[in-house]
């Protein structure tokens, strides 16, 4: 492997970092629809950091460092001796990381042709100078095979929208803080807050949280991108456990990084209740994936959400009811949480010129 050495001593404007692990192929069609986006924006630093993968990701960085420097492309490739774990691995990333911006991207999504154009305007401004963002959401689309056939495009014909209220953000992004492809966050901001450092959160399956809600709780001003840069691949779950990475972690991070924030955190938990968990535990039902224990998910999630109505009007029909009356009674609650979620953020689903 080429040593581990910055192209430039100029700070990049943006990092994309990859937290990769025995995902060669996935890492490979990455790289490749990344890497003719990459050669228009010298000012952007790739960072692929490699925990011990077992399999031909040594050789698939080798070939792609050399044929990005013959562009002139900012690679930098870390190799963990051993496995650290994904956690450790994403903060690896951002430890690393030298850019102003930071935008992980986890190894099996992709950030689509044109998506990187989407994302560079708002990060700087007429002058060239870094814009003062503290947080883009690029919204995504999910493919399973072939993320162009697949592609899909805002139904509304929005862009993009500008917010400079931290709790219409929450309201907008919601669970999708949790997304680690689809969050960016200005981490030279970030460095000048008072903020835990993100080994807090190791072990939680969240560290991604630790850059983030510090700038949504210190929030002026932050983009959401309606065109979808980002597909996120399906059907490539972790092996956590669900309900208490959603249940006990993520209400635990969300009150400790969001301190005295009911109107921040409520949006996150509130939707993820309503549609999000419904869809996810439908999903896992229809496929009959046994790595779920259905049981255990409701034991943990009824722990941490018993107290909240959503959890039982919304997310427990989904998980204990019977598949066919899970699904109708699941049909009908998700166009009811849709108007819900419409309803707190009017203004937002106009047709932009």
């Amino acid at each position: 492997m080429p040593p581990e050495t910055p192209l430039s001593t100029e700070r990049p404007l943006l990092t994309i970092a990859i937290p990769t692990f025995n995902r060669a192929v996935h890492l490979a069609e990455l790289l490749a629809v990344l890497e003719p986006q990459l050669a228009a924006y010298p000012q952007v630093e790739l960072l692929v950091s490699d925990n011990a993968s077992e399999d031909t990701t040594p050789q698939i960085l080798a070939a792609a460092q050399e044929r990005f420097a013959a562009q002139g492309i900012p690679l930098v490739i870390h190799r963990h001796a051993v496995n650290v774990g994904a956690d450790a691995n994403f903060v690896s990333c951002y430890h690393r990381a030298r850019g102003r911006f930071f935008w992980l991207c986890g190894d099996d999504d992709l950030i689509v042709p044109g998506g990187l154009a989407q994302v560079m305007p708002h990060l700087q401004d007429a002058t060239g100078k870094p814009a003062e963002v503290d947080l883009l959401y690029a919204t995504s689309y999910g493919f399973r095979e072939d993320y162009q056939c697949e592609r899909q495009t805002d139904p509304f014909g929005r862009r993009f929208h500008t917010i400079r209220s931290a709790k219409t953000f929450s309201m907008v992004v919601n669970i999708m803080f949790t997304f680690i492809s689809g969050i960016i966050v200005n981490k030279e901001r970030l460095e000048s807050l008072p903020h835990e450092d993100p080994t807090a959160l190791l072990g939680t399956n969240l560290v991604q949280l630790a850059w983030s809600l510090p700038l949504l709780l210190q929030h002026r001003r932050s983009i959401v991108l309606w065109e979808r840069p980002v597909a996120a691949r399906q059907g490539n779950a972790n092996g956590y456990s669900l309900g208490r990475v959603f249940g006990e972690h993520l209400a635990g991070n969300l009150a400790r990084l969001l301190p005295g924030r009911p109107d921040l955190s409520a949006p996150i938990l509130n939707f993820m209740l309503r549609r999000w968990f419904p869809s996810i535990l439908l999903d896992v039902r229809s496929a009959g994936n046994e790595t779920l224990q259905l049981g255990e998910a409701h034991s943990a999630l009824r722990q941490t959400f018993g107290n909240n109505p959503r959890y039982w009007l919304f997310t427990y029909p989904a998980l204990a009811w019977p598949l066919p009356l899970a699904r109708l009674y699941t049909r009908g609650t998700a166009a009811l949480s849709k108007l819900i979620y419409m309803a707190h953020l009017p203004g937002f689903w106009r047709k932009q010129t």
